[in-house]
């Protein structure tokens, strides 16, 4: 099927005519990769040669490395492009600076993180503060000596060491940002490298860059700036949402939708009052269905407003009731249950893990990193050990050396045992890993773990090599007194926990079971799609469903939830090609519903109260 010119795309040509910079707001499903690559091949028609001649390159910097090989291929690989992620594309537009990058780290960042470093020590002896002025009087040392730190370099790393001249992913969107506010002569060659400049996903970049970038176009010259992207999609913290063109440039609205069926698109647009789509693909011909059960919500009967452990399966069985009324219960090769995590974590298998890193002594932080995965706990469990385990369990030997090349500093192609015979180096694999494969089945996290850092299997955090070495902390946990240091309570009690519930875990994570969270599902599309809403089940303070829908019966959200619940609630919505389903918990069922039929959101026969 041939490509729908749309609109916006008669704009954006426009706009490289003119040599104006634009912003397009896309809505979900609108073809928004779809315009970016056509603006690229328009400029590859038209100005291709030229540019090449004065070795000059055009810029498109995507949110994933999987989203830069996409429109790569599209653009068949042509050098004429550089199209990469955020971090890379700054790195490459940086990293010749060295003197600015100094410069950089001595008058801004590392202050910046001194200063941090400092309001994060109350004045106490707690282990965080410990840390923190442990922290302020390293990079204290560090800016004082930076002169002898050699060429800085970046290698996709979350952590610094500015002496050793190893930058992060944070100091990279810090330094940039600095150097694109401050230095004109940075500003000049950028812009004369290159002529254009496309940003997508643009509301999931930082404001900081968006703003740097906004000052690169010369009055009436290059270079172009351009922005793909959706503010109502912005679902990260500490990103930019909005992306206003550069002064002077257009805003063009994108109002098609190609991937939703009309009873979603119709759904959509009354959510969302800022664009208006309309079906404009194979979606036309299909009308679909939207349909919301209201449940009322129990009161929380555990401290800190969670479910008890009974409540939760009578909503797991509310779930599986609505399903069966429905007849999805036998679609699950096409539906996707979009769920929070407690929910997810007592039906899949790891309700005590998600216990532990949601209760009194995860930090917020903490329970952050555990929903992304990143914690240092269970970052090298998700990175290797599940991962040989599972091999293993699967007789796939080839993965099997394939991680541990990757992931253990003793079988790394460069490693210290690279000389030795590759029979010798099988039948030590095959033991190590039949010894992994015994504590799994048998043992504690904690001896799975020391079992993996004394064979040298997979790399470990120096936390959780800290962790592992002192001894486990026998007093009884106190709020008051303990709180500064509830990240030793959390390792303890992490390492007495049986494996058993990792894998599961570790399985949901990487998206091979019908469940995902809400912040999960960001870019993808489903058939059939149902959003479960239950706020006491969230334990979010920062989002409120019911509010959202429903604020004369729940209560009016604060502006903070207002926002970051309905750009969440938009993207899950928005995945449905056919059909949507949502089962929202309200303490009043009959006042929702006639709230939200008054509202203009749904139709009285598109709202079902629990039988």
């Amino acid at each position: 099927m041939a490509r729908v010119k749309t609109g916006a795309d008669q704009a954006v040509r426009a706009c490289l005519e003119q040599g104006r910079s634009f912003a397009v707001v896309a809505g979900a499903g609108s073809g928004k990769t779809d315009s970016l690559v056509e603006a690229l091949r328009i400029l590859q028609d038209g100005r291709g040669r030229e540019l090449r001649q004065n070795g000059q390159r055009i810029a498109c910097i995507t949110y994933t490395n999987r989203a830069a090989g996409v429109i790569m291929a599209r653009i068949r690989f042509d050098e004429l492009f550089v199209v990469s992620t955020l971090h890379s594309f700054l790195w490459s537009a940086i990293g010749r600076f060295q003197p600015d990058i100094r410069e950089a780290l001595r008058s801004h960042r590392i202050p910046e993180l001194i200063a941090k470093a400092h309001e994060a020590d109350n004045g106490g002896n707690g282990r965080e503060a410990l840390r923190a002025r442990e922290r302020a009087g390293e990079l204290e040392r560090q800016l004082a000596q930076l002169d002898r730190a050699p060429a800085f370099r970046y290698e996709d790393a979350a952590y610094s060491d500015y002496l050793e001249g190893e930058l992060g992913h944070d100091d990279v969107i810090a330094i940039s940002s600095y150097l694109l506010a401050e230095s004109a002569r940075f500003r000049r060659i950028l812009g004369l490298r290159f002529p254009y400049i496309f940003v997508d996903e643009a509301q999931d970049t930082f404001a900081s860059v968006i703003a740097g970038l906004n000052l690169l176009p010369q009055p009436g010259g290059p270079p172009l700036v351009g922005y793909f992207g959706d503010p109502w999609q912005q679902i990260y913290d500490g990103r930019a949402g909005s992306f206003p063109p550069p002064p002077g440039g257009l805003e063009i609205a994108k109002t098609e939708n190609f991937r939703c069926s009309r009873s979603v698109v119709r759904f959509l647009n009354a959510f969302r009052s800022d664009v208006e789509q309309y079906p404009a693909g194979e979606n036309r011909e299909r009308e679909g269905s939207v349909a919301v059960r209201l449940v009322r919500a129990e009161n929380p009967a555990l401290p800190r407003s969670r479910y008890s452990d009974g409540q939760i399966d009578r909503a797991l069985a509310t779930l599986d009731s609505a399903l069966a009324d429905w007849r999805w219960q036998s679609r699950a090769d096409e539906i996707r249950l979009f769920l929070v995590r407690q929910m997810i974590a007592r039906r899949l298998g790891f309700a005590a893990l998600n216990t532990l890193f949601t209760g009194p002594f995860a930090s917020a932080a903490a329970q952050d990193d555990y929903q992304a995965g990143e914690h240092f706990l269970l970052r090298p469990l998700r990175g290797a050990v599940w991962p040989l385990v599972s091999a293993r369990e699967r007789g796939d030997e080839r993965r099997l050396v394939d991680i541990l090349r990757s992931e253990s500093p003793d079988f790394a192609l460069d490693g210290r045992n690279r000389d030795r015979p590759l029979r010798e180096m099988i039948t030590r694999a095959n033991s190590a890993i039949d010894g992994l494969r015994a504590r799994w089945a048998g043992g504690s996290i904690r001896e799975v773990l020391s079992y993996c850092r004394d064979q040298r299997l997979c790399r470990l955090p120096d936390r959780l090599r800290e962790a592992l070495a002192r001894e486990p902390r026998r007093e009884e946990y106190d709020e008051r007194t303990h709180a500064a240091d509830k990240g030793d309570w959390l390792c303890d009690a992490f390492f007495e926990m049986g494996p058993r519930e990792v894998g599961p875990y570790c399985e949901f994570l990487s998206n091979n079971t019908a469940f995902s969270t809400q912040h999960g599902v960001k870019g993808e599309q489903h058939r059939n799609v149902l959003v479960v809403m239950d706020d006491i089940e969230a334990a979010w303070n920062n989002y409120s469903f019911a509010k959202l829908l429903t604020p004369a019966t729940s209560g009016e959200p604060t502006q903070g939830q207002l926002e970051r619940t309905r750009r969440l609630a938009y993207v899950c919505f928005s995945r449905a090609l056919d059909n949507l389903r949502v089962l929202l918990f309200t303490p009043d069922p009959q006042s929702a519903r006639a709230e939200l039929i008054g509202r203009g959101l749904l139709s009285p026969d598109q709202i079902e109260l629990l039988p």
